[in-house]
């Protein structure tokens, strides 16, 4: 009994001892975590000066944003301004950059009006063939933005449709949706500068992933209507018959529908700019050229797409002079004689290019003087 109660001091001391250690090790676990606390505070502050000196500094880029903005505007009237008083003097030169989607300011006209276009139309209205299908012209004075057509209308598009196939598959390209590799940069030659039926089929195919003519046909129609094109709708393919959905409709357009995609092109808006550049190579390295281009000199430049069916004979121009450029379309169909159909094209071609290198109508006048005394 003695014993045991000698052992009872020992082991209450060592209990002491031992709750003596739990209770400096969790001090010091305590102080640890004073310390930790400490430097997260510290940090925190830290992080909130950076970010208000973040704050500050995105406020001051903000403020210079804005002032670089006015500095813009202002350097922009400046420069709108500086062209204005320009522009009238280029209007003198005789020549032009040849190739550039730029207008030039080589122009020999110096009216500001449209009467100019309104007398060559109406000069000219008269010597369209009556007894040799149906007729219809438009005309764009691309230095002075100015346009006038003769009986537009919807006709049958023949292969300048091949024109908005481009477009199509350009803006696919521009999406994301289309890579411009060599098959597609084959496709896009063959199809413009030759005028091959297949090429176009298969680019119309590549415009969705499955591959099928009618869906990406869908695409071409969707991209048309976005345009604004309002005469043209493509409903078949091209001479396929297996690709013919509709075979009591032909593909349609109008003159002034490929006059204006042409004037975008030159402008460098349809599309894109880089686009636009692209779409004029093609029509400038045309092959078919025995329409509108055959009775333009060498000192001119033509970028054209021609289209022609049995009874069909269309082209679609950008005419680029040493005086000014213009762009010229030409659509007949239902003719009776293709040969004397191409005779009027070219004729017509070469009165109009006279009229805007020379600013004389006087070869048109004598034209419709001999046109009208052989009617009578």
């Amino acid at each position: 009994m003695k014993k045991q109660k000698q052992n009872r001091p020992s082991f209450l001391y060592a209990v002491i001892i031992f709750l003596a250690l739990v209770i400096l090790a969790l001090g010091a676990l305590t102080l640890h975590s004073l310390r930790d606390l400490i430097d997260l505070r510290s940090k925190v502050s830290g992080l909130q000066t950076t970010v208000q000196e973040l704050s500050d500094a995105s406020a001051n880029l903000v403020k210079q944003a804005q002032e670089l903005a006015g500095l813009n505007d202002q350097l922009s009237n400046v420069a709108s301004d500086t062209d204005a008083t320009g522009a009238s003097d280029y209007t003198n030169q005789d020549s032009q950059e040849e190739g550039t989607l730029s207008p030039s300011h080589a122009s020999s006209f110096t009216d500001s009006t449209d009467e100019s276009l309104d007398n060559l139309l109406s000069q000219l209205k008269p010597l369209l063939p009556q007894d040799n299908g149906t007729w219809s012209v438009y005309v764009c004075n691309l230095m002075k933005n100015t346009e006038g057509t003769i009986d537009d209308q919807q006709m049958q598009a023949a292969s300048l449709i091949k024109l908005y196939v481009m477009g199509a598959v350009m803006q696919e390209i521009q999406n994301g949706n289309l890579e411009m590799n060599d098959t597609t940069k084959h496709l896009l030659d063959e199809m413009i500068t030759v005028s091959d039926n297949s090429a176009t089929n298969e680019l119309v195919r590549y415009l969705n992933k499955d591959h099928d003519h009618k869906k990406g046909m869908k695409k071409v129609n969707a991209f048309i209507k976005a345009q604004g094109f309002e005469y043209t709708h493509e409903y078949n393919g091209l001479e396929d018959t297996s690709l013919w959905y509709d075979t009591d409709t032909k593909n349609t357009t109008s003159a002034k529908d490929c006059g204006r995609l042409l004037e975008r092109i030159y402008r460098g808006e349809f599309v894109s700019h880089l686009a636009s550049r692209q779409m004029e190579e093609l029509l400038l390295n045309q092959q078919v050229t025995y329409k509108i281009p055959s009775t333009i000199p060498s000192e001119s430049r033509v970028a054209n797409k021609t289209g022609e069916t049995s009874d069909c004979e269309n082209d679609a121009a950008i005419v680029y002079t040493p005086k000014g450029d213009y762009i010229l379309c030409i659509m007949s169909c239902e003719v009776s004689s293709k040969n004397s159909a191409v005779d009027s094209l070219q004729e017509m071609s070469s009165l109009i290019y006279s009229y805007f290198m020379n600013r004389d109508t006087s070869k048109l006048s004598r034209q419709v003087e001999a046109t009208a005394k052989e009617t009578d």
